[in-house]
């Protein structure tokens, strides 16, 4: 470990003056900025030459990319940015940026990368080739109010595991508290439905004779997406946007909030003094093997300036090593990409061992897939189209399978024959 800080500590800057450089994140007060922020402000005291201006996106992982794209088309991008997973390709296939793996080699060696196992640098791989540092990975877990489960007549220590289970739950919670049983996170991203379609067997794209297709309209996603919106017609969950349905889990209107687990260390704070808040693993489809998609982003760089690029890859450096990485999963609740700091005191053995709900997260790990990434220069706009399928189906403007067919068709002409080559 002392090597891997050694490389940070060691590396050299030749600037002839102080650089700032531009942070575009997805942070807010409640979901990582405080940590974003300490951050910052413990790597400029390490690097006096070096400065970091935060930005912060609205609209999650889609916002960022919308101004990303506007901010490159006038010459004007960040130094580094967080890109979420699922538009990594996207972002690879259209956008300029400077690979991971190019700065590694050029300014560590090609030994930063090495520290992470395989399966976690393709995290940040296109097409066989790094393009951006794997910094933050989440799954999704069911944070639930213990004192309404008690309300309801429910055992708080055996929370449902199977949707099945939430069902009778969500049935149980409505008929004695008139509340709702659960909100599952919905956002334009469309992670939630990913993970209900790939735990049911599902699966939203489908290489076949050598080119992509959706697979949003097979059986298995017709039948999570219609469970969704069955329970939320029948009152027993909420279809509401995030921020809404948040709210509504805050203010002890809903049991349960299923949602990435890097909003632990904001939602521990959130409902301190007003309710127990647990966590439990996100429900599976009766035995079927749960499918996870990994949540999070890498770390990208756009600078054009070498001497930027030098002072941004440095920036980089902190933030993934064991200390950047414990600070951030402190703060936020993200899965550490180091392994061996769940287990080291010096960094997350005590806090993992004293911190249940960020156990669950880790129990999930071996369920983890890849966060769909839409291929082509159309892949935003196929995003979107299985989006507003999920909206439809919850609103009950379509049912699942009618509105899930409309995407598929969408979907298949935006991608013209991608090719493909599982």
């Amino acid at each position: 470990m002392r090597g891997v800080l050694a490389l940070v500590v060691a590396a050299s800057l030749a600037l002839a003056q102080p650089i700032t450089l531009q942070y575009w994140h997805i942070n807010t007060e409640v979901f990582g900025l405080p940590a974003l922020r300490e951050l910052i402000r413990r790597f400029e005291a390490q690097n006096p030459g070096i400065k970091v201006e935060e930005r912060y996106h609205a609209n999650a992982y889609t916002g960022l990319l919308q101004n990303l794209q506007a901010a490159l088309a006038a010459g004007n991008p960040p130094d580094v940015a967080q890109i979420g997973y699922l538009y990594t390709q996207y972002v690879a296939e259209n956008f300029p940026f400077i690979p991971a793996e190019e700065l590694d080699k050029r300014f560590s060696g090609g030994r930063w990368l090495r520290r992470y196992a395989p399966n976690i640098r393709q995290l940040g791989a296109v097409k066989g080739r790094i393009v951006g540092v794997p910094y933050s990975l989440s799954n999704i877990v069911t944070y639930y109010n213990a004192d309404l489960f008690r309300q309801a007549g429910l055992d708080p220590d055996r929370p449902p595991a199977t949707w099945e289970g939430w069902r009778r739950a969500a049935e149980a919670i409505k008929a004695r508290t008139g509340k709702y049983g659960f909100y599952l996170i919905l956002l334009d991203d469309n992670w939630a439905i990913e993970a209900l379609i790939r735990s049911n067997g599902g699966r939203l794209l489908v290489c076949e004779g050598g080119y992509y297709r959706a697979g949003v309209d097979s059986p298995q996603a017709v039948e999570a997406l219609a469970m969704w919106a069955d329970m939320v017609r029948r009152g027993l969950a909420l279809g509401s946007p995030l921020q809404q349905g948040e709210q509504a889990f805050l203010a002890g209107e809903s049991a349960a909030f299923m949602t990435t687990i890097a909003r632990r260390a904001g939602l521990e704070a959130q409902t301190k003094g007003r309710f127990e808040l647990r966590g439990a693993r996100f429900p599976t489809f009766g035995g079927k093997r749960p499918a996870l998609p990994g949540g999070g982003n890498v770390l990208m760089v756009f600078s054009k300036d070498p001497k930027r690029q030098e002072a941004a890859w440095r920036f980089i450096q902190y933030l993934t090593s064991p200390e950047g990485f414990t600070l951030w999963t402190k703060g936020t609740g993200y899965v550490p990409l180091l392994p061996e700091l769940a287990q080291d005191p010096r960094y997350l053995r005590d806090f993992i061992q004293q911190n249940p709900i960020q156990k669950v997260a880790l129990d999930q790990l071996p369920f983890t897939v890849p966060w769909t990434s839409f291929p082509g220069k159309n892949g935003l706009a196929a995003s979107q189209a299985l989006f507003r399928a999920t909206q439809k189906a919850l609103s009950g403007q379509a049912s699942a399978e009618a509105a899930l067919k409309e995407a598929a068709q969408e979907i298949n002409r935006l991608l013209g024959g991608e090719p493909c080559s599982e």
